[in-house]
Formats: structure tokens, sequence, C-alpha cells
């Protein structure tokens, strides 16, 4: 099993539908491919770790790289993982209601200010550790950093 881990940026703006979207047709492909792991998006830049078959990861992350919807695509780990380790996640973002949200399946509340509890649970893992270097830096707005 492995694990790719990624950033990049949105070609245009998303709405909050979009991003719904998104994850319903993402979660369906996911199901199918076995494959986990979390999205995180804010103002036009993604930030993702993918987990699965080798096979299944791999084929997801050269259909980011061909989509036209994202440009800046860095890849920024790969590794052979034993586990699964974001197993329930799917996407977070800020909505602007809980109202968006509340219907999806694999829905995390990442940004909710229940922030330290998440850490404790995903702590000691280096996927889940760039994941909150990533949110610190790129959720924070710049005039806190």
């Amino acid at each position: 099993m492995m694990s790719i881990a990624y950033v990049s940026e949105a070609t245009a703006p998303m709405s909050e539908q979009g991003i719904v979207s998104l994850l319903k047709r993402a979660r369906a492909n996911n199901d199918v491919r076995q494959r986990t792991g979390a999205l995180l998006y804010h103002e036009g830049r993604f930030v993702q770790i993918l987990e699965g078959p080798d096979e299944a990861v791999e084929e997801c992350f050269e259909a980011i790289c061909a989509d036209p919807r994202h440009r800046s695509i860095q890849k920024i780990s790969e590794e052979q993982i034993e586990q699964r380790r974001f197993a329930e996640w799917t996407m977070a973002f800020r909505p602007s209601s809980p109202e968006v949200t509340a219907h999806l399946r694999g829905w995390d509340d990442f940004f909710s200010g229940r922030r330290g509890d998440a850490r404790l649970r995903y702590a000691g893992n280096p996927s889940q550790q760039l994941l909150e270097w990533l949110t610190d830096y790129w959720f924070t707005p710049s005039a806190l950093r």
C-alpha cells in the first residue's frame, strides 16, 4: 500500500457547491478503487494525501496531474505504508455554514476549532505532521504568520 501527498492550485475558483460535487464524485471513485486519504481546499489551494493500493494511488495522481483544473502540482511525499492513516477522511474546507457539509459521508470538520483534538488522533505519523504544518501555513491569515 502506498501514500502520495501533493499540493496544487486550482486554475479557477471553486464554489462550495463545486467542492461538494467534487467530493461526491471522488468518494464514489475512491470507494471502488479502495483509495482513502485527506483533501484540503482553501482559497484556490489543494493539499491532498492519497493512500491505498499502489496502482490505484498512482492512477489517481496521474489523473490529477493531467486534470486542467490543477496547476503548479508538486508531489511532496511518496511512501509505502502498512496501514491506512486517513481511512475515514475525505475532505476539509471552511464552509459558509454547517448545513453545506452536514449530509456528506466522510466529512471531517478539521477547521472547526477542535483542531487540537484532531492532532491528538493523528499524532506521530509523518503524513499527518506534514498536513498539519501545511494547514497552519496555508490556512492562517498572512497577517498572523
